[in-house]
């Protein structure tokens, strides 16, 4: 297992485990953005190629608009 990928399962568990709380809606929302730019900002900081960096941030936004969606889903908004 790859650092990226604990962190991508980390990023979704949080979100998730929110929703299993019963957070509110707002919360679930501003959570998920900061937590993508908080693994944005990890990636930039790594020592990845440049490429790489991009690529991972590109699968990070995938996860934040699925995520987006779950919980838009659980809130049925």
């Amino acid at each position: 297992m790859t650092e990226f990928d604990n962190l991508k399962r980390s990023y979704i568990s949080a979100i998730q485990w929110g929703l299993t709380a019963r957070v509110g809606y707002n919360e679930s929302k501003q959570g998920n953005e900061v937590l993508h730019k908080f693994c944005e900002n990890l990636i930039d900081n790594s020592n990845q190629l440049p490429t790489e960096k991009t690529i991972m941030k590109n699968e990070l936004e995938l996860i934040k608009e699925a995520l987006s969606k779950e919980i838009e889903s659980f809130y049925r908004k």
